[in-house]
């Protein structure tokens, strides 16, 4: 019994020495920051650009043919966080391949649907792809009854169904965008043009610059409006043809309403001016992105934004 008692004390003592599978500690999710770029196994960057609850889902250029994503009850609204996203690979994603996600509100889930801006930034897709080196918008939202809408909002976000990152967001702040402040007399590098901010008028017609004996100018709808139109110069610098009409755009917002921008375009010799035309590569063309504003809300201050290749640009300058 003794000689029992000893061989279960070792048996015990080796036992307890065998190595145990310990529980894996849950690794940690890495929280992401807007306005930082982020790369993902070298098939992918990224970057958040704004984060906003709003009641439809819209391309960044909101040109005169562009379509919407509305709430299926009215009374919905969505929360919309966009990542600036490159394809770093010589694949073609669709959009589930890119990024899954979920958004926690109130400690509820909401899983999170896509889509996608073209290249022109001016329309958007459920169902487009992202190309070899193409870099597009891609729209991550939830569709939410305004009432269960809380401060505090976070998105857990998995990247090609294999890292997972999280964003961590207010909700009743004014829309986080990232914006850069251009004033009368700045210039833009871009990726296809070279633009000359040249001045903010007010006028009751559009003019060319160069006005003969005989020429046609383009007027307000109305007698009591006036154009707010901030006039601009662009040189096409890349190896294709430029719509204006779906490569720019500027909305004026004052007193809480906003005006969307006509387009009118002078002759490459300044002396005629037309509603449509084309920018051909290495040209040079005047351009006035005209805003009607009622006459009784021009007392008041408002705001100049100009979207051009999915940049947002705040635009600064006195009223001539």
């Amino acid at each position: 019994m003794k000689k029992l008692g000893i061989l279960l004390l070792i048996s015990f003592c080796l036992l307890g020495c065998q190595p145990r599978d310990e529980v894996p500690t849950p690794e940690k999710v890495s929280e992401i920051e807007i306005s930082k770029s982020y790369t993902f196994d070298e098939q992918l960057r990224y970057e958040i650009v704004k984060s906003t609850v709003t009641n439809k889902i819209e391309p960044t250029n909101k040109n005169n043919t562009y379509r919407s994503i509305k709430p299926k009850q009215d009374e919905n609204q969505f929360i919309d966080v966009v990542l600036k996203t490159k394809n770093l690979s010589k694949k073609e994603y669709v959009l589930k391949d890119i990024y899954q996600g979920t958004f926690v509100i109130n400690h509820q889930s909401y899983k999170a649907s896509l889509a996608i801006e073209n290249l022109k930034y001016n329309q958007i897709s459920q169902t487009d792809t992202l190309k070899e080196d193409e870099e597009r918008y891609i729209h991550i939202y939830c569709e939410i009854n305004e009432s269960n809408i809380k401060e505090q909002a976070n998105l857990k976000l998995k990247i090609r169904n294999k890292e997972e990152v999280q964003y961590n967001f207010s909700t009743l702040q004014e829309p986080e965008v990232i914006q850069t402040q251009k004033s009368v007399g700045d210039s833009l590098n871009l990726k296809d043009s070279h633009i000359t901010i040249d001045e903010i008028l007010q006028t009751q017609k559009i003019e060319p610059s160069n006005k003969g004996f005989f020429y046609s100018y383009h007027p307000t709808d109305n007698d009591n409006e006036t154009f707010v139109a901030l006039k601009i110069e662009l040189k096409n610098t890349s190896e294709h043809t430029i719509d204006p009409s779906e490569y720019i755009y500027c909305i004026y917002t004052i007193n809480q309403q906003t005006i969307q921008s006509q387009i009118i375009i002078e002759s490459d010799n300044h002396k005629s001016i037309s509603t449509t035309g084309k920018i051909e590569p290495l040209e040079t063309r005047t351009l006035y992105l005209a805003m009607p504003v009622k006459n009784d809300l021009l007392k008041d201050t408002g705001k100049i934004d100009m979207f051009v290749e999915g940049n947002t640009f705040e635009i600064l300058g006195t009223q001539d």
